[in-house]
């Protein structure tokens, strides 16, 4: 069965908005280097590519403290 979950958080970057959801759409695997205080790693786990229609990555987030890991 498949579980929704959601997970907000606020943080400060230093890019415009069309580049950080550029890089977030297509290029998912730059994130822990854009957002290292949240997000730790981010893996292609099914799909021919990052920007692939239907793809799935594994992310690996922090909160409170804990390695929280979620596919999306």
């Amino acid at each position: 069965m498949a579980q929704i979950k959601r997970m907000e958080c606020q943080l400060e970057i230093k890019s415009s908005a069309d580049k950080f959801f550029d890089a977030y759409k297509t290029e998912a695997h730059l994130m822990p280097k854009m957002a290292n205080q949240v997000v730790r790693d981010v893996k292609l786990v099914e799909g021919s590519g990052w920007d692939s229609e239907g793809s799935v990555r594994q992310w690996y987030f922090v909160a409170g403290g804990k390695l929280i890991n979620t596919n999306m």
